[in-house]
């Protein structure tokens, strides 16, 4: 594939910072696609990232200074402790034919997946998540998909001829989707049938409040996670003006950055985006300059990985055994020596045959599962998976 029939070259000028030397900054690191400088080669590459403008957004001049203001607050900051290899590509033609941009996304994710590429995508809106699903498709594996946002928008307008990225694959496409997550909803803006509709799924919903008090419980949900879509909106008004549905509450920019970076942590996790950024009601580009800090610490995160997996890698983990009477087999839990992380078995038993799988969970689960109630987390897989 040749990336340089994808996507449009970056043409800026940075502003360097003068509190670090530009050889620490990140512009001296990272490889650009530019008018000077087409894509070669991107094998070898960790991370790149995307920009793209949907063809639904109106404004289509207005949305690329947009994300030339977040390339530009990104670039300007310090490089990172450890070696990392990046490649911005540019931002992704438009095409001629109305589906020709989604299939050309789609298509890109797929290259990069086939190298070990995480792309890092930057929008204006949350169309883009369906063509991200749709590259999974393509290797036939089942989907954690979490969403951080401020609404479920499971939505489907039949006059507009409307369907949202959340229903296309919740509703219509969901033959690849294991679990759902939303994190950080706020009941004033999600009809309590949704959120009935999800547990009737058996998918998950986390109100604000509760992920707020409980934001470190976040990271099991997100090291079970392929693709994670963050959207602007879940953030307050104050913190970020640059987004189309903006609410006086939400995350704090940096819960916000905390989110990315326990997102980069993820081993698993292999495609991140963010959405919904409205350059028009920016001020000073602060929301800008926000994305590039949420990137800076999902890159971050990416660099703190470890890969931990009881059932496959080598490492000092504890076993602990749960008798629970409503449950047949006992509940196995591991916990990891050197990290502290937990993991649950769930058995699935398929034609006479029995095979165990893991899941991510907290020390909360183990003690919950201690007290004689079943972990929502373990019932839920336990019914997907049998």
């Amino acid at each position: 594939m040749n990336l340089n029939d994808y996507f449009d070259p970056i043409n800026m000028d940075v502003k360097l910072t003068e509190s670090n030397d530009v050889k620490d900054q990140i512009i001296s690191y990272i490889k650009i696609h530019s008018k000077e400088y087409n894509i070669r080669s991107v094998e070898g590459y960790d991370l790149a990232i995307l920009g793209v403008v949907s063809k639904h957004s109106g404004n289509e001049e207005e949305s690329l200074i947009g994300l030339t203001e977040i390339r530009k607050y990104f670039y300007r900051l310090a490089n990172f402790s450890k070696s990392v290899k990046i490649y911005d590509l540019g931002n992704l033609k438009s095409g001629n034919a109305p589906n020709d941009q989604a299939v050309g996304l789609r298509d890109v994710i797929v290259e990069l997946f086939s190298l070990n590429i995480i792309p890092i995508i930057i929008g204006d809106s949350e169309d883009i998540l369906y063509p991200n699903y749709m590259a999974y498709q393509k290797y036939d594996k089942e989907i954690n998909l979490v969403s951080i946002d401020s609404r479920i928008r499971v939505t489907e307008n039949r006059e507009e001829h409307y369907k949202s990225s959340l229903w296309k694959i919740i509703v219509e496409n969901n033959d690849s989707l294991f679990n759902f997550y939303n994190i950080g909803y706020q009941t004033h803006f999600v009809s309590p049938k949704i959120v009935k509709y999800l547990a009737d799924q058996l998918h998950f919903a986390y109100r604000l409040g509760y992920i707020r008090n409980n934001l470190k419980e976040v990271e099991p949900i997100f090291r079970d996670a392929d693709l994670i879509g963050l959207n602007i909106s879940s953030i307050r008004q104050s913190d970020a003006f640059g987004q189309f549905n903006a609410s006086p509450n939400g995350y704090y920019g940096e819960e916000i950055c905390q989110l990315a970076r326990y997102a980069g942590m993820s081993p698993k996790l292999s495609s991140f985006g963010i959405f919904d950024y409205s350059q028009q009601s920016d001020i000073n580009s602060q929301t800008a300059n926000l994305i590039a800090q949420i990137i800076w610490y999902f890159v971050d995160g990416f660099l703190n990985r470890i890969k931990e997996y009881p059932l496959e890698t080598k490492g000092e983990y504890k076993k602990f055994i749960v008798n629970i009477n409503d449950v047949k087999n006992e509940l196995i839990f591991y916990k990891s020596e050197k990290t502290n992380r937990w993991w649950v078995e769930v058995p699935s038993i398929r034609k006479n045959t029995t095979k165990q799988f893991l899941i991510s969970c907290t020390y909360d689960d183990y003690l919950e599962a201690g007290n004689g109630d079943i972990p929502q987390k373990w019932l839920k897989a336990f019914q997907k998976l049998n």
